[in-house]
């Protein structure tokens, strides 16, 4: 397919740059907070299908080839250190980081503050299927900001992210961090495919050029507590298969803490407490140091 339907980072950050210039010089300040509100609209338009999807949030997917080798995730993170250009971050995963205190906003806000760097959130609504409003912290910073897609989607599987791919994935993303598998509990088998698949997606609109890492989530002590173990060992399985994807192995954080592994999910013993939120951010703030 032709790659330029989707707007890289820095077409993206010269559009939203210039169009609020431009709306400045020619109207003055009073209409710039409707400016920068049509620039996002814009932003998160979804882009046309380039393939592969799924039916439904639990059909099945089925996963194109791969058409080139991906990027190390190791240089694709080390774009963060050019403090003049956006560093761009999509998330696709579930419930325990859609919400602020959780762990995608807590490891990312503390990675703007020792970077120095501003932080743009934009949280994902179920409701609608859409990003909602963005999040800004650290915007003292000078830098240019992390941009930070957190489509992270309740109750949901990688088939839901296929799905609504367009939408989750508005821009070209620098790292792409997938945190699936606790809501496949139902068909074990099914993580997979659906993580391959959205490999695939990415490696479409943006081939060689995205960096990817996948969580092995925390430990279930629910009734799904054996299936959630078998959707472990398959997405161990498929990362040993897939090594150009970095390991963020939070399931062993949590079971190394011995007993307090079930002190650090809250009563539901499924979705993790404060405590279990910040061990999964650190996890993956050290993932995303080394």
């Amino acid at each position: 397919m032709n790659t330029s339907t989707r707007p890289t980072w820095a077409e993206t950050w010269r559009m939203r740059r210039g169009f609020v210039s431009r709306v400045l010089l020619r109207v003055g300040v009073p209409v710039v907070v409707g400016a920068v509100l049509v620039t996002v609209a814009f932003a998160t338009l979804p882009r046309p299908a380039a393939g592969t999807s799924a039916g439904s949030d639990s059909g099945p997917v089925v996963a194109a080839d791969r058409q080139s080798a991906l990027v190390s995730f190791a240089d694709a993170r080390d774009r963060m250190s050019d403090r003049g250009r956006p560093f761009v971050v999509t998330v696709i995963g579930d419930s325990t980081g859609n919400e602020q205190g959780e762990w995608v906003d807590l490891a990312f806000r503390q990675l703007s503050e020792e970077l120095d760097r501003p932080l743009i959130q934009h949280p994902w609504d179920i409701l609608t299927d859409s990003y909602l409003p963005e999040i800004r912290s650290n915007d003292d910073a000078s830098a240019a900001p992390i941009i930070l897609w957190n489509g992270s989607a309740s109750g949901k599987t990688g088939a839901y992210s296929l799905l609504h791919f367009d939408a989750l994935v508005p821009e070209q993303p620098d790292l792409v961090i997938f945190n699936h598998g606790l809501n496949n509990v139902p068909k074990p088998a099914t993580v997979a495919p659906e993580l391959t698949a959205l490999v695939a997606e990415v490696e479409r609109y943006w081939p060689e050029s995205v960096g990817f890492a996948a969580i092995l989530e925390n430990p279930r002590f629910d009734q799904w507590a054996a299936a959630h173990a078998t959707v472990i060992d398959n997405v161990g399985s498929w990362l040993a298969e897939n090594q150009a994807v970095r390991p963020v192995d939070v399931h062993s954080a949590y079971i190394a803490t011995g007993t307090a592994a079930e002190t650090l999910l809250l009563p539901d013993l499924l979705h993790p407490s404060p405590a279990g939120s910040a061990l999964t951010a650190a996890t993956v703030l050290e993932a995303l140091r080394r």
